[in-house]
């Protein structure tokens, strides 16, 4: 079974390796499944979606919608809204071994396809759940183009709102968020991308 496993990631690595692509314009943040900008191993359930509308400093806005369509797989488009400018991008990922308990998952995708550009990339990841603590490291194409990592971290309270503090590195900068559920199913999101440029918005879930 490790050897099947190991075989799997192997064969990811390759798939990345051959389709790696060049940078897509408009580019997902704060989607359901993933840290910040980077993608993480799950996806979403069958039937989930996720909405989102974030605007930056500079009053550009991105807009995301992510499908959960068939177990292990997600789909998605991320809008950027800018003056007289819409770029469009999709996305998808399809999680090819499952995240349990004592092992880590495995997922690979396309993270932003665009005219002509697309973001490959194989992501793995793990969940230490006595300390509500997720690992990701990755390797892709494009707006990934390269090594890329993240750690996120669930602080619970019943006094406050849960809150999930993410850091991560995309193969370019670092980029530090925080998820901060306001009710059941709304999300608001703040971020600080590359550590100079802020970002805000708000997720909404089924």
């Amino acid at each position: 079974m490790k050897v099947k496993k190991y075989l799997l990631v192997l064969l990811a690595l390759i798939f990345c390796g051959l389709s790696c692509g060049t940078m897509a314009e408009a580019k997902g943040v704060f989607g359901a499944t993933d840290l910040i900008s980077v993608p993480t191993n799950r996806t979403l359930s069958p039937g989930k979606y996720s909405l989102g509308v974030h605007v930056n400093e500079h009053s550009r806005a991105k807009v995301q919608i992510d499908l959960g369509l068939v177990d292990d797989f997600e789909l998605g488009a991320a809008v950027d809204l800018y003056r007289h400018t819409n770029d469009l991008s999709v996305r998808f990922k399809y999680r090819l071994i499952p995240e349990t308990k004592d092992s880590f998952g495995l997922a690979l995708g396309i993270q932003d396809i665009g005219k002509d550009e697309f973001s490959p990339y194989v992501v793995l990841g793990h969940q230490l759940a006595p300390y509500d603590l997720r690992w990701n490291v990755g390797i892709g194409g494009g707006r990934l183009g390269g090594l890329f990592f993240g750690l996120s971290k669930v602080f619970r309270s019943a006094q406050f709102p849960s809150v999930t503090l993410s850091g991560e590195y995309d193969a370019y900068g670092l980029n530090l968020g925080a998820k901060i559920l306001l009710n059941k199913g709304l999300q608001l999101n703040v971020g600080v991308i590359d550590l100079e440029e802020f970002m805000f918005g708000l997720t909404i879930t089924n």
